[in-house]
């Protein structure tokens, strides 16, 4: 069964610019309450769309490369689910949704996946 996988940002590299799915990536923290809300339904995903998806969580507040990266990713607020594909953000949802409407809106930003992943890799920096 797939998991969610916490991720810092030296895992990036492995765990989504060279993930052979989409990737969703909840940028979080422990002192987020709308998060702590959302923990318990971004726990479902995976039994849902984790076929479909890779579902990982990037807590901001873990180190000073954690929160410089979100801030360089455009993150300006928690609960954030952004999806990548390649690397590449593709669209996100910010804050409180229910599971319907998140696994809806993930699914709807991930349906043309295949040409996303067939397009040029973004270049090493």
């Amino acid at each position: 069964m797939p998991e969610i996988i916490d991720i810092q940002v030296t895992d990036w590299e492995k765990e989504v610019r060279a993930s052979e799915l989409p990737v969703v990536v909840e940028y979080w923290h422990q002192k987020c309450v709308a998060c702590q809300q959302m923990l318990p339904i971004y726990k479902q995903l995976p039994e849902r769309i984790g076929d479909r998806v890779k579902l990982t969580r990037m807590n901001i507040l873990d180190s000073r490369e954690n929160r410089i990266f979100a801030i360089d990713q455009g993150i300006r607020g928690t609960p954030t689910f952004a999806i990548y594909c390649g690397g590449r953000p593709i669209g996100e949802a910010v804050g409180i949704r229910t599971l319907e409407e998140l696994e809806q809106e993930i699914l709807s930003l991930v349906k043309n996946k295949d040409a996303c992943l067939l397009a040029t890799p973004i270049p090493e920096e």
